[in-house]
């Protein structure tokens, strides 16, 4: 259960400051569903400030799965958090690597390629990928997150999974995938990470954005980040729905390339505009 929060500016009376000011009147709450998954839907309606204390009261334990649509951010100290679905964009960044291989055809599954999980977190990551190239290669300073999971690709898939003690081992793999955040880094490859991440590639490829069915987009409200919504819904519902979508656009370099109409993710190797 998230909560998601749209703060909506218009002018009052006195008669509707009154209200504000002698209980919720402010506050909007809606109980709504996405894929199965429940979560609420409150509007702040002010003329100015978020009315943050009152929403903090009412939102109670889930004040630290806060998803507010537009760019505000509760002020240190409201007790209110927003929430970092970091599981998520990880796996997102395993979907677009997955694409890119995909895009490859038979040179995607004889590529031998890279991840990034400096502290062994997305092993489940690692796992998908090796199954569908012909080398993983994995950097983390945890390698013994990753022994079992060598041993289970090898043994139990015929899948190459193989640890690299250095970043420099990295750099003759076609493309990396990193999907956790890193410190400041560079790698001469194309590097598909997610976003407010230090590691920078030759691109860049982040800002990943799922191509959704109309009739799901029509179920996200307006006003929200696409991401952090579904995110939130995934991670905090009950019923995790598929991640088989495509992606539709991300950002190369900085740089916004828009997939739908185009097929899947292209190689991340080919250049990209002018």
């Amino acid at each position: 259960m998230f909560v998601l929060v749209t703060i909506q500016r218009e002018e009052k009376g006195l008669l509707a400051r009154a209200a504000e000011f002698f209980g919720p009147g402010a506050l909007e709450v809606k109980r709504r569903s996405f894929l199965g998954n429940g979560y609420y839907h409150i509007t702040d309606h002010t003329e100015g400030r978020p009315h943050w204390e009152q929403l903090a009261r009412a939102v109670g334990r889930a004040a630290t799965r806060l998803v507010v649509a537009g760019e505000e951010e509760p002020p240190p100290g409201s007790g209110l958090r927003l929430y970092d679905p970091a599981v998520f964009a990880g796996r997102m960044t395993a979907v677009a690597g997955l694409q890119a291989l995909r895009s490859m055809g038979e040179e995607g599954r004889r590529a031998a390629i890279a991840m990034v999980d400096e502290e062994g977190l997305f092993t489940w990551c690692a796992g998908e990928l090796a199954r569908q190239c012909g080398l993983l290669r994995v950097y983390t300073r945890r390698p013994d997150r990753y022994r079992a999971l060598c041993r289970e690709l090898m043994e139990g898939l015929g899948a190459s999974l193989t640890l690299a003690e250095t970043p420099g081992e990295l750099e003759s793999c076609r493309f990396a995938v990193s999907p956790a955040p890193t410190g400041v880094w560079k790698l001469p490859v194309p590097v598909i990470t997610i976003n407010h991440s230090g590691i920078q590639g030759r691109p860049t490829i982040n800002r990943l954005e799922p191509e959704l069915s109309p009739e799901l987009e029509k179920e996200i409200p307006p006003g929200v980040d696409r991401m952090l919504f579904l995110g939130a819904a995934w991670e905090t519902g009950l019923r995790r729905f598929p991640l088989d979508m495509k992606i539709r656009s991300y950002r190369v370099d900085g740089r916004l390339v828009a997939a739908e109409g185009q097929g899947p993710l292209p190689d991340p190797r080919r250049r990209v505009g002018p």
